[in-house]
C-alpha cells in the first residue's frame, strides 16, 4: 500500500458517530460514500379504545376506515387488524364493538400514532386516542387466516 493511500485512510476515517461508510478505490484513490442504510422496522402492537357511546359513529365511518387503511395494508405497514368485542357475538345480534386492536410494521412509536391520528377513526373521535395503548410486539408465530 502506498504512502499516499495509507494517509487518505487514515484522513477519512469515519467517526464512531457518522452513519455512512468511505472506502478508496485502489485504481483512482478516490473516496465514495455508501449509502445510509434503511430505517429499520419493527412490529408494534396497538390498541384503541373506543370513547363511549361511539358505536353509531363507528358503525357510519367505517367503510371509510376500510378504505384508508387499504394502502398502508397494500404496503406491509398493516399486519393485522380487527375490533375488540365486549363479548361473543349472538346470532342475529350487532356485534358489541369496544375498539380496535392491530399490528403494524413501523420505524418509531412516534410513525405509528402520527398515522393513528389521521384515520377516519380517530379524527371522528370514535377512537380515544388518550387512552391508545402501543407496545413494540414480537410475533412467535403466525397462522394465515383460512
Amino acid at each position: 500500500m502506498s504512502l499516499l493511500t495509507r494517509t487518505l485512510r487514515q484522513q477519512l476515517k469515519p467517526s464512531p458517530l457518522t452513519r455512512s461508510t468511505f472506502s478508496i478505490s485502489r485504481t483512482t484513490g478516490k473516496r465514495t460514500m455508501a449509502s445510509a442504510p434503511e430505517t429499520e422496522k419493527f412490529e408494534w402492537l396497538v390498541i384503541m379504545p373506543d370513547q363511549p357511546g361511539k358505536l353509531a359513529k363507528r358503525m357510519e365511518v367505517r367503510p371509510s376506515h376500510f378504505a384508508g387503511l387499504k394502502p398502508k395494508m397494500d404496503s406491509g405497514f398493516w399486519k393485522m387488524g380487527g375490533a375488540l368485542l365486549e363479548e361473543v357475538p349472538k346470532e342475529g345480534e350487532q356485534m358489541k364493538m369496544l375498539g380496535s386492536a392491530m399490528v403494524a410494521s413501523a420505524s418509531s412509536k412516534e410513525e405509528l400514532l402520527e398515522i393513528l391520528k389521521n384515520d377516519i377513526y380517530a379524527k371522528s373521535e370514535v377512537w380515544d386516542l388518550d387512552k391508545v395503548q402501543v407496545y413494540p410486539f414480537k410475533c412467535a408465530f403466525r397462522i394465515p387466516h383460512p
